[in-house]
């Protein structure tokens, strides 16, 4: 076939179009990539994991061990979804779920499951939350045009409501959350990560950031080497690298791997409790279960507040019977354009 695509290693790919820009050439010059190891990532966007290390120590890495902590504490881990249901001439229509897990000593201890709660946003409501703030006007823009922010919005406003409740409800308590601790552009004054973190402080408890994956390479390239070691548990400081490029950060940035055989996270702590590190990773390590190095409680948490599609469905039957929906028929443009083709004949 004339038309198959050819990627040639030894010579540029010769196209019809004029390219002679110095900023393409030096884009399109993959010859770099020849002889280096690859992880390709999937379509979906899922992030493939290395099943080795792809480079030597990327740094001069100080690790430091700790040790399992032995007092019998809440671990609470909370993590929440936020899907799109339907959309109307001005806004759409949202559901969002939350879910809370507790461990203790290395055991379940409770649960709490908020929602599934149907949202309506539009440009009124995000005007609204935000309260006139003329500073926020773009983010009003920006979420009321795009529903991907619209869910991001959402998701922030019903954890940060949890965490704020949780931080004062408990006493002496750990509380996990999955993502790092860092304000967004969409920060909410009375739920602010800032103000959360002090309600915590004064009732002694601790809310700790715990990222699955990265998007700074740096960071995925220590954890890689981490994950190498054969003894855990383990921290490295890599806080120096993170505040030169990431702005609003709540908390102090750490690499730790959990357990021998599993996987090394970032981990968030806030900057009031630096010096109490090793105390804090050790009561995790002593109260929470972990698969494959990852705390339970964030894994039930987060299987709490997922949707599946008998839900999906539920809120939608809810909405049309409650609301006196009218349904306006619609169909997916892009299977059909992209994946109706049907060939008849010989």
């Amino acid at each position: 076939m004339n038309n198959k695509i050819n990627v040639p290693v030894n010579q540029m790919p010769e196209i019809g179009l004029n390219l002679s820009s110095n900023i393409i050439s030096h884009l399109i010059d993959y010859r770099r990539v020849v002889g280096k190891k690859v992880v390709f990532h999937e379509r979906d966007g899922g992030e493939l994991k290395p099943i080795f290390s792809i480079s030597h120590s990327p740094l001069q890495l100080q690790i430091e061990p700790f040790e399992p902590v032995k007092v019998d504490c809440n671990v609470v881990g909370i993590d929440s979804s936020c899907i799109t249901v339907g959309e109307t001439e001005e806004g759409c229509l949202y559901s969002v779920k939350s879910g809370v897990f507790v461990y203790s000593s290395s055991r379940p201890k409770n649960y709490y499951s908020f929602g599934p709660y149907v949202v309506y946003v539009d440009d009124d409501v995000i005007r609204r939350i935000y309260h006139g703030n003329a500073v926020r006007e773009k983010v009003v823009r920006l979420v009321a045009l795009d529903s991907d922010y619209a869910k991001k919005l959402i998701r922030l406003i019903f954890e940060r409501e949890i965490l704020k409740q949780f931080s004062s409800m408990l006493k002496d308590s750990i509380i996990l959350v999955d993502g790092s601790l860092k304000s967004t552009s969409l920060e909410l004054d009375d739920i602010s990560l800032k103000k959360i973190l002090e309600i915590s402080l004064e009732n002694g408890n601790v809310v700790v950031g715990l990222s699955k994956s990265s998007r700074l390479k740096v960071v995925k390239k220590v954890a890689n080497y981490i994950e190498l070691l054969n003894y855990a548990p383990v921290k490295v400081d890599v806080h120096h690298i993170l505040e030169d490029v990431v702005e609003r950060l709540e908390g102090h940035a750490f690499i730790v791997k959990f357990k021998r055989h599993g996987y090394a996270f970032r981990v968030d702590i806030p900057f009031d409790l630096i010096f109490e590190v090793d105390t804090i990773l050790g009561k995790i390590l002593w109260n929470d279960s972990f698969r494959y190095g990852y705390p339970e409680s964030l894994v039930m948490a987060h299987n709490l507040s997922v949707f599946d599609k008998v839900e999906e469905v539920s809120v939608k039957s809810a909405i049309t019977k409650s609301l006196n929906i009218i349904q306006v028929p619609a169909q997916n443009l892009r299977k059909m354009l992209l994946n109706s083709l049907n060939f008849e004949g010989g």
